[in-house]
C-alpha cells in the first residue's frame, strides 16, 4: 500500500543571517579587490609621473648654460640700447645747442651780453648783464618768436656794480626742445 505523509515537510532554510554576512564578505572582498586595482593604477601613474619630472629635470639642467648665455645676451642688448639712446639724445641736443646758441648770439643787441647759458633737459636758464631795461625786454621779445623756444620768463633783474659801472643783472628761463 501506499503510505503518503500528510504532515507538511519543513525544508530547513538557510538563515537570513548567514546569507546577509556571506553576501557581506562577498561585497567586501570585491570592494578591496577593486581599492587594490585603483591603487595599482594611481601608484603606477605617479610612477610615470615622477620619471617625467626627473627627465625634464635633466633637461632642464642641460639647458641651464644656454640660459645663462640668453640672460647675457639680453643684459648686453639692453645695454647697447642704452648707448643708442643716448647718443641719439646727444646728437639732437648738440644740433639744438648749436642751433640755439647761434641764433641767440644773432638777437643780441648793443647794450646786452650774456654770462652763462645753462642747458638741462629741455630747460634753459640765461644769466646776462644790460644797461636798460629796455635791452632785456627786447632780448626777450626775440626769444619768445623763435620757434623752438617756449615759455619765455624772466625771473629776476637787479642792479648790479660790476668793475666800477652800475649794470642791470637779468636771469631768463624757458623751454627748449625741437
Amino acid at each position: 500500500m501506499i503510505k503518503i505523509n500528510l504532515l507538511p515537510f519543513k525544508r530547513k532554510r538557510a538563515s537570513t543571517l548567514t546569507k546577509d554576512i556571506r553576501d557581506l564578505v562577498l561585497a567586501l572582498i570585491v570592494v578591496c579587490i577593486g581599492f587594490g586595482y585603483y591603487y595599482y593604477l594611481l601608484t603606477n601613474e605617479i610612477k610615470e609621473h615622477n620619471t617625467n619630472i626627473a627627465n625634464i629635470k635633466k633637461e632642464i639642467n642641460s639647458l641651464q648654460p644656454i640660459a645663462q648665455e640668453y640672460k647675457q645676451i639680453q643684459e648686453a642688448k639692453k645695454e647697447i640700447e642704452r648707448r643708442i639712446q643716448t647718443l641719439n639724445q646727444l646728437k639732437s641736443g648738440r644740433a639744438l645747442a648749436a642751433r640755439s646758441l647761434y641764433d641767440i648770439s644773432s638777437m643780441i643787441k648793443e647794450g646786452v651780453w650774456i654770462k652763462s647759458f645753462k642747458k638741462t633737459e629741455s630747460k634753459f636758464e640765461i644769466d646776462g648783464r644790460s644797461f636798460v631795461n629796455d635791452s632785456i625786454s627786447d632780448f626777450i621779445e626775440s626769444l619768445s618768436k623763435m620757434p623752438y623756444i617756449t615759455n619765455v620768463e624772466l625771473k629776476n633783474v637787479q642792479d648790479i656794480n660790476e668793475e666800477g659801472l652800475t649794470i642791470k643783472k637779468f636771469i631768463i628761463t624757458g623751454n627748449m626742445s625741437i
